[in-house]
């Protein structure tokens, strides 16, 4: 009698399952992103290098798998060259939408994001004066979502972002700046849980 119990209750609540991409739901989380950069000057050159960022994002669910929000991206590092110190600091700003392709349901789901990108620059040296550049373009992410909990999951994402300076024209340079990153990230689930319940039978069994 115990044995048959203990399957039609593993039965019963293997059919059960929260829906964590839900209408409604607030989506708060953050990311640590590792990025390759390149940049282009015109007419003076070019500049390579590697870059990590720290990037906070909200949002909600306007639809069942479709979520829009803010996402705010930071990064400072300092760099050498001929014994002249600069740190450079970069914070941009990013309102996202994000849709997941896999059932509300699914523990391991997969997400695209994109987003319009408005940065700001600021470079101090010691040997010239601080100098800040603002940019503009888009960044986009994907990557599988990984329910740990019913409310907290784990990514993994890859991105593109490629910006354009507004601080070019007669006598400056034009700097375009593309990007590749790689990231890890948590993102907390907070709202109301709608629960389903898939359809299929569950066969009882009896036994004595």
């Amino acid at each position: 009698m115990k044995t048959s119990t203990l399957v039609v209750f593993a039965l019963v609540m293997s059919s059960k399952a929260f829906t964590q991409l839900s209408k409604g739901q607030l989506l708060l989380g953050g990311s640590l992103h590792f990025e390759s950069v390149k940049e282009s000057y015109y007419p003076s050159g070019s500049y390579n290098g590697t870059n990590i960022f720290v990037s906070p994002a909200v949002g909600v669910l306007v639809l069942n798998k479709l979520a829009g929000g803010v996402r705010v991206d930071f990064s400072s590092y300092k760099s050498t060259s001929s014994n002249v110190e600069t740190k450079q600091t970069t914070m941009a700003l990013s309102p996202f939408v994000r849709y997941y392709f896999l059932p509300v349901a699914s523990q391991i789901n997969a997400f695209l994001d994109a987003g319009y990108l408005r940065s700001k620059t600021k470079w101090n040296s010691f040997s010239s004066p601080a100098f800040t550049d603002k940019s503009k373009g888009f960044q986009i992410l994907a990557g599988p979502s990984i329910f740990l909990t019913e409310q907290i999951a784990l990514e993994f994402t890859i991105g593109y972002r490629h910006t354009t300076s507004d601080n070019w024209g007669p006598g400056l340079d034009a700097n375009k700046s593309s990007t590749l990153s790689s990231g890890l990230g948590l993102q907390i689930h907070f709202g109301k849980k709608a629960t389903t319940y898939q359809s299929r039978q569950t066969p009882l069994t009896t036994g004595f």
